[in-house]
């Protein structure tokens, strides 16, 4: 089955004229599981030569070298570490208006967004301490004022992080963007109601976080259902972000009373196992549902790695349950990995009707 790419190379060949071109390609995005068309496989671009490598490469040692130079700078001069902050996010931003706008070089475009992020933070830190904080040397994150310092800092750092995403249209820097977003949305609440207040429904907003991103992921995902264009990336880097998060949540709310529930470790081991295995095969079905392995890969790093220190905590790590825990995950990657596309099918078999799935990317006949 020809892909969008394909179409591409015909309309340059002359084989299909332009109008052709775009009348084939919405007849295929308005059903394109009646059309037969396939859904590009789950792959974000990063690289596209051994190029992309080096020059992301120097980007990092550039942006290392500046964070180091800042580093030298006595604490006592805020202006002036905030001047050089703002400084090299500049030029940060401008190396990104040839490297991603220019060139679209992916890798390097990457870097440069997370290294800008962070000049911006520091440049709104060392900003906000020269304002408003008279005495030299102390932090703006614990002073008595923290909340209202740290939420203005996470704000413009938000804004500016925006800005970078509405610029320069860079799937990753949207993930970049969401955690902004999310970190003020946090100290907002911290801020607003008090630590006593938000601490103990802490686990609940992190639910809620992570569905919102989520709920984002699947609104670019339905917009590109063939993943033919950029906006099916920006899904891939929000469903990275939304599981850890989900997961996170989820474990938090259904292991904490195992913990601290007065039983012997075996049971409780046991009872941890059974959990981690139920989330795991509910984010298995998700993702083969929407057809996103990066929700599952990135829930199954998280929930082993929550697990693993659990039972570390709880002085049970060499209890066999651990091990075979690995051992099963690891069986239901390999499954899932070797047997995604017959999985799908049979998970659609099983699921109701709905129109919506007509917004999700085709069943792909590999493997039949």
């Amino acid at each position: 089955m020809p892909t969008f790419e394909d179409l591409k190379r015909a309309v340059e060949a002359g084989v299909l004229t332009d109008q052709q071109h775009q009348e084939l390609v919405a007849f295929l995005k308005a059903d394109p599981s009646a059309a037969g068309a396939v859904a590009r496989d789950e792959a974000p671009r990063f690289f596209r030569s051994f190029n992309d490598l080096f020059i992301g490469l120097g980007v990092a040692i550039l942006g290392f070298a500046l964070l180091t130079a800042a580093g030298l700078m006595p604490p006592a001069e805020k202006l002036m570490l905030c001047g050089m902050y703002l400084l090299f996010a500049g030029l940060f931003w401008l190396m990104a208006e040839w490297i991603t706008l220019k060139r679209r070089i992916n890798f390097p475009s990457i870097v440069l967004s997370i290294f800008f992020g962070v000049f911006i933070l520091n440049a709104m830190k060392w900003g906000w301490s020269a304002f408003f904080i008279t005495e030299g040397g102390i932090d703006v994150f614990k002073t008595k004022d923290a909340g209202i310092g740290v939420l203005s800092i996470f704000s413009l750092t938000a804004v500016a992080m925006g800005l970078f995403f509405w610029r320069f249209r860079l799937p990753f820097s949207i993930l970049l963007f969401a955690v902004s977003l999310l970190a003020v949305a946090l100290t907002a609440l911290f801020t607003v109601f008090g630590a006593d207040a938000v601490q103990p429904l802490l686990r609940w907003i992190f639910l809620v976080a992570g569905l919102l991103i989520f709920a984002t992921a699947m609104y670019f995902d339905f917009q590109d259902p063939l993943r033919s264009r950029r906006t099916s990336d920006h899904g891939f880097w929000l469903h990275l972000l939304a599981a850890p998060i989900i997961t996170h949540s989820v474990l938090w709310n259904s292991l904490q009373p195992l913990i601290s529930a007065q039983q012997a470790p075996e049971t409780t081991a046991n009872l941890m196992v059974l959990v981690v295995l139920g989330l795991f095969f509910v984010f298995s079905v998700v993702a083969l549902v929407i057809d996103r392995r990066a929700l599952l890969i990135s829930s199954l790093g998280y929930a082993s790695a929550a697990l693993g220190y659990i039972l570390y905590k709880i002085e049970i790590q060499e209890n066999l349950a651990f091990v075979l825990t690995l051992i099963l995950i690891a069986m239901l990657i390999l499954i899932l990995g070797t047997g995604w596309y017959r999985l799908r099918r049979a998970v659609f078999k099983l699921l109701p009707a709905f129109p919506i799935y007509k917004k999700l990317p085709p069943l792909s006949t590999i493997g039949q």
